[in-house]
């Protein structure tokens, strides 16, 4: 059994306050009562499930939405439009939900009769007025003990919502406690993240010098490798224009004394000498080659190869008179 207790304004009697209690067992669908009380006097009244099917099919609407209505209207009220909406208890909070669209646009009131024997209540509706239905009223057999209940329900209710209200505190009290204890995590290890930005850049420009050294070190041997190449290929050219110069001299040697003897004889009167020997030289040369290549790779796609090549050459002559 589920139940609410609220303030209503009833427009015939604007001065005086009334509440009104509904109770349910289900839905509002199903049959409800209701219990207004002035203060003083009180008066009950009941509505049947067939009465509200009657009613919904009178106004030609579906019936889940006239129970939302009639929630809205007895249940909800004035507190839905402020925000509130949770008067209804357990059984009110499906049919909340279904015209929460509408809670700026509608408006719900009361009228009694004079003699406090009919409840109505309509919906307001961007200036259309709906009747809602009505409730026939009966005077309270003990208005007194019915008063006494509606104040018990309503501190009770009270009591409920400060009991929500201070759980509802603590929880907020929790989340800003863990917001502090998370914010203050965060401020940490964005410290920690600059102390290991910091560390890693000095080991980076530590490894980068020690790169760039052997770098240095590296194009410094290879220059070495090349002045050395140079300087020996600078001496092995040297010894060959010497073996050069040789040879050009023997040949010229050669050359004067074929000239030498096909010059004529000339006749004089001195006396002739005849030569009846002369030399015959046979020479062999053996020549050995040595290269040695020597390649440094820089940075992987830089390698410089200096190649070095070593060449003896041994010369026997024999040289025999004939």
């Amino acid at each position: 059994m589920s139940g609410t207790v609220r303030q209503i304004p009833v427009a015939s009697h604007p001065d005086a306050p009334y509440f009104l209690r509904v109770d349910w067992a289900v839905d509002l669908g199903a049959g409800f009562t209701l219990a207004l009380s002035d203060g003083c006097t009180a008066w009950i009244g009941e509505v049947s499930e067939d009465e509200v099917t009657s009613e919904a099919s009178d106004m030609a609407v579906d019936r889940e939405r006239y129970v939302d209505d009639l929630h809205r209207a007895l249940v909800e009220g004035e507190d839905r439009r402020r925000g509130g909406g949770g008067g209804g208890g357990g059984g009110g909070g499906g049919a909340s939900g279904g015209g929460g669209r509408k809670t700026k646009k509608e408006n719900y009131s009361f009228h009694l009769t004079p003699d406090h024997s009919r409840l109505s209540y309509e919906k307001t509706c961007k200036g259309i007025l709906t009747p809602l239905g009505s409730v026939e009223l009966q005077p309270a057999p003990d208005p007194v003990q019915l008063n006494r209940e509606l104040i018990s329900q309503t501190l009770k209710k009270g009591a409920a919502l400060g009991s929500l209200n201070g759980q509802l505190r603590e929880e907020n009290r929790q989340l800003k406690r863990e917001q502090q204890r998370i914010v203050g995590e965060l401020e940490q290890h964005v410290h920690h993240k600059e102390a290991l930005e910091r560390r890693l850049y000095s080991r980076f420009v530590t490894v980068l010098n020690q790169k760039k050294a052997k770098i240095r070190g590296l194009r410094g041997a290879v220059r070495r490798l090349q002045r050395t190449g140079r300087s020996e290929e600078e001496e092995e050219d040297g010894d060959e224009g010497e073996e050069e110069r040789r040879d050009q001299q023997d040949l010229s040697g050669d050359r004067r004394r074929e000239e030498e003897e096909n010059q004529p004889v000339a006749l004089s009167q001195q006396q002739t000498v005849l030569i009846t020997e002369y030399p015959l030289c046979v020479c062999v040369c053996v020549c050995v080659c040595v290269c040695v290549c020597v390649c440094v790779c820089v940075c992987v796609c830089v390698c410089v190869c200096v190649c070095v090549c070593v060449c003896v050459c041994v010369c026997v002559c024999v040289c025999e008179t004939y």
